[in-house]
């Protein structure tokens, strides 16, 4: 339990604590408070005193959390998140766009011009100079797991399995391609034909964070021995020569234009994904966060206009 009385202090040993954690111990945490390895040290013993408990083990091991410590961790990071929430709260009450925006999104968005996440980004520090802008790039799971503990405030990303506790908004739709690289015996491969004969044999990357098998049906039956948690890593696979895996046509594009990958099969395998818009279920967001949402709406609603119409 807290003490009776929680005071500014405390709040600032939980910061240098949560401060430590995400920098994994002491020394390396130096950097970030600005502070020596001692007075960090004397800071976390007397919040475990003032809290009653012990929350970390330091030593020749390293730093390891107790299981105390990871609850304590949890929630600080919901404390810190809802006193974020009031004073955002409270300035967006009164009209004022300040405080700060925290937004996740996939790893490849910068080359993505159906949901152009960086136009919004301008249109928001031009109608928001005063806020402070936190943005992440991470796997979609990360970015689900970041919303729903509160770290950030939206994510943008694909999301084949949505969790109960989130809102998913389609903003756009990206094609994603099977890709090899040149070296692979695919490169090579001119006919349909030549391509069944070779699939069987090759290596194919899985995409970690979600059901291949479900969302690539050529995928179910191939060898697997690889895969990546973020698209980068999908084409540093690829581009070894020793696999094929998914591809954002976007991403891609610089190494086809390069003749260092090609599409598998001339696009016989191509697939559409949805490009969403996450956030937490029950939560209200504030000014900023609905500022935020409305100029990538408006954006990918205007890209989304400018696409020419086919069928």
């Amino acid at each position: 339990m807290l003490p009776p009385a929680f005071s500014k202090a405390d709040m600032h040993l939980l910061y240098v604590f949560c401060a430590v954690v995400e920098a994994r111990g002491f020394s390396a945490a130096q950097i970030s408070l600005n502070v020596s390895a001692s007075t960090i040290s004397r800071q976390i013993s007397d919040l475990e005193t003032r809290l009653g408990m012990r929350l970390c083990q330091r030593g020749r091991k390293g730093f390891r959390l107790t299981d105390k410590g990871e609850i304590v961790y949890a929630a600080s990071h919901k404390l810190f998140a809802a006193l974020n929430q009031f004073g955002e709260t409270v300035d967006g009450t009164r009209g004022k766009l300040v405080g700060r925006l925290t937004v996740a999104a996939v790893d490849n968005c910068v080359f993505n011009d159906a949901a152009p996440l960086m136009d919004a980004l301008r249109d928001f520090a031009d109608l928001a100079p005063d806020v402070s802008i936190d943005l992440h790039s991470l796997a979609p799971d990360d970015i689900e797991m970041d919303v729903q503990d509160g770290r950030v405030a939206i994510g943008v990303g694909v999301f084949h399995k949505h969790k109960p506790g989130l809102v998913y908004e389609l903003l756009a739709e990206e094609k994603v391609g099977l890709y090899c690289a040149r070296g692979h015996p695919l490169f090579e491969a001119d006919t349909q034909a030549e391509v069944d004969r070779l699939l069987p044999e090759i290596n194919f990357c899985k995409r970690a964070y979600l059901n291949e098998e479900l969302v690539a049906p050529v995928s179910r039956g191939l060898r697997s021995n690889a895969s990546a948690h973020q698209i980068e890593g999908v084409s540093m696979l690829v581009l070894t020569g020793r696999y094929i895996g998914y591809l954002p046509e976007s991403f891609a594009d610089i190494w086809v234009r390069q003749g260092r990958m090609r599409s598998v099969g001339n696009g016989k395998y191509d697939l559409t994904s949805e490009i969403k818009l996450v956030s937490k279920r029950g939560v209200e967001p504030n000014l900023v966060v609905k500022t935020f949402i409305n100029l990538v709406k408006r954006r990918c609603g205007r890209k989304n206009q400018d696409q020419p119409k086919t069928g």
